[in-house]
């Protein structure tokens, strides 16, 4: 659904002198992002593209185990807030939200910067900085998992049991046609079912990508796209980083990650963390073996 000058004016007081699409830089995004320009300020308006019930293995993996709907800006909203005060990184503060014909908008400050394209062959400041960011997000502790908004709170003692039957259920509905998946299914849930209750949750956001931060004079200069924040493991961030690091990057991060936060061990979860985020399909229909192959970067 496209939004014309028309149909975002009515969310504005003041006219409207252009409106101009934002594109993340990869292609099925779930969500249209527009620069709204007026005589006294730009703001950037956010709506998510999904209109039905989410199906596909991401977003449904997502809302099955953590309760968030990209559809309502209510998960968005509540990430930012907690991203919001913390210093390393900026994040957009919220103006408001509201309804337009059954669709959610949100409108936030605009941020200063370009868009990152990649972690690889960045200054190590940045990744240092990076690092140090990480680590302040990872120090919002929480007793549940779920979500920010809070629209889901489950017990500590709850995780794992779900975890495994959200991998059951995503294996029948998104992988029928995978018999290595599925033959490996059974494995892993032997390997969860003998791991530790996790001692805390933190802000983890599941699909990690450079291009949803800005950068501008060799810096982080923000943080644009949180709308899969959940309340998880802070080890799933590390899983996710594995696979958009290199030996280099990791190295100039995990400075600044441990000058607050020790780093995770990883060993006893990696596998099966990682096979979850195959099966969600965080960087797309990777074959199992080479998705288990990479390289571990967290030591």
């Amino acid at each position: 659904m496209k939004a014309t000058l028309e149909s975002l004016q009515r969310l504005f007081d003041e006219p409207i002198e252009e409106v101009r699409p934002l594109d993340p830089g990869y292609t099925d995004h779930a969500s249209d992002v527009w620069l709204v320009r007026m005589a006294s300020q730009e703001v950037v308006v956010r709506s998510s593209r999904l209109q039905a019930e989410p199906e596909r293995e991401f977003w449904w993996g997502c809302k099955h185990l953590f309760g968030i709907d990209p559809r309502d800006m209510l998960y968005f909203e509540a990430n930012l807030k907690v991203l919001h005060p913390i210093p390393e990184v900026a994040a957009p503060r919220v103006i408001s939200r509201a309804k337009l014909d059954g669709r959610d908008y949100l409108l936030v400050q605009r941020m200063k910067g370009t868009g990152l394209q990649s972690f690889q062959g960045q200054p190590n400041v940045l990744l240092y900085q990076f690092g140090v960011w990480l680590a302040q997000v990872h120090s919002n502790t929480y007793e549940f998992y779920g979500n920010l908004a809070g629209t889901k709170l489950g017990e500590k003692k709850n995780f794992y049991h779900d975890l495994s039957q959200a991998m059951k259920d995503i294996v029948e509905k998104e992988h029928s046609a995978s018999s290595h998946i599925q033959r490996s299914l059974e494995s892993i849930l032997v390997e969860l079912a003998e791991l530790l209750v996790p001692e805390h949750f933190c802000p983890v956001l599941v699909d990690m990508d450079p291009s949803q931060f800005l950068t501008d004079h060799g810096r982080i200069s923000a943080i644009v796209d949180c709308e899969a924040y959940v309340v998880a493991p802070r080890e799933f961030d590390f899983i996710g980083l594995e696979y958009i690091l290199d030996r280099n990057a990791a190295d100039a991060f995990i400075q600044g990650y441990t000058t607050i936060l020790a780093l995770p061990a990883l060993d006893k979860v990696r596998r099966v963390y990682r096979y979850w985020y195959r099966l969600l399909g965080v960087q797309g229909s990777v074959d199992l073996d080479q998705w288990f192959a990479q390289p571990e970067l967290f030591k």
